[in-house]
């Protein structure tokens, strides 16, 4: 029986303020570090995205899913349908790319049944750390022609077998982060030496700029905001719970962010840019 894993990228992460699949874990994406731990329990690794949607690279195989705004049941309907084209009937473990503490041992624990199979814990069913057979993928579709989106539903269906998520091996693999503290929570814990690195702007920019001159600096992880005013940047750079107007950061040198509450990780790079000086550029 081919087993598959499906991970499930496309989420707005609206309450994380960023992409959660570029997350620093370890010293890399943590898409990267889920990939690789879900690659040794299963057979083939098919990450699901939405159309377009920029992601580290990895060597699993990428799938679209082009129903936009029906939540993660259709990035499941999508890595279940591609998973049976590929590989024919089988089971997939599912997960969601926030994922850090995955381990091989968790997901062959929970695909040892043999079919449909989810954690539980205080009457709570973990459906993105869970076992579907491959062949649901149609069932996914009916459901969602009848507006019904919960993954749950889903495994209802299969008639899954509930695991006490206590009799697991490494039962923290369900956990993930949704919100900034939660993410940072997590990563000062798993490395409390983390350090971003901060450059503010220019070195031979306008000495009026707020984010002008001065050698790039390694700053404790934190909240965007708290990783600038650590670096020295001029309390001018902020306006509330936002970068002022006339900046913006570029974050490892692939995204121009300005939401102050978004957390950066260890090993990020971030360059504080005064778009006056760059002509709004």
């Amino acid at each position: 029986m081919a087993i598959t894993g499906i991970v499930l990228c496309g989420g707005r992460s609206a309450r994380m303020g960023r992409d959660k699949p570029w997350l620093p874990w370890r010293g890399r994406p943590v898409l990267c570090h889920v990939v690789d731990r879900l690659a040794e329990a299963v057979d083939q690794v098919l990450v699901v995205s939405a159309p377009g949607q920029p992601l580290p690279s990895t060597p699993a195989q990428r799938v679209e899913d082009h129903e936009e705004g029906l939540g993660p049941l259709a990035g499941l309907c999508a890595g279940l349908c591609a998973g049976l084209a590929a590989s024919g009937p089988g089971l997939a473990f599912v997960t969601a790319a926030d994922a850090p503490f995955l381990t091989p041992d968790f997901v062959r624990a929970v695909l040892a049944p043999g079919h449909a199979a989810a954690p539980e814990a205080e009457g709570r069913v973990q459906t993105l750390s869970a076992a579907y057979p491959t062949e649901a993928g149609e069932a996914a579709r009916s459901l969602l022609d009848q507006g019904r989106r919960r993954p749950l539903d889903l495994l209802e269906h299969c008639d899954f077998e509930r695991l006490a998520l206590s009799s697991l091996p490494d039962p923290e693999s369900v956990r993930g982060f949704n919100t900034p503290g939660e993410y940072l929570a997590a990563a000062r814990a798993d490395r409390p030496d983390g350090l971003a690195w901060v450059a503010l702007g220019d070195s031979a920019g306008d000495s009026g700029s707020a984010v002008s001159g001065g050698e790039p600096r390694e700053v404790e992880i934190g909240t965007l905001g708290e990783v600038l005013m650590a670096a020295g940047a001029d309390a001018r750079v902020l306006e509330g719970d936002s970068l002022s107007p006339a900046y913006v950061v570029c974050l490892d040198g692939r995204a121009r962010v300005r939401d102050a509450r978004i957390p950066i990780g260890a090993g990020e790079k971030i360059t504080v840019l005064d778009e006056s000086n760059l002509g709004g550029a």
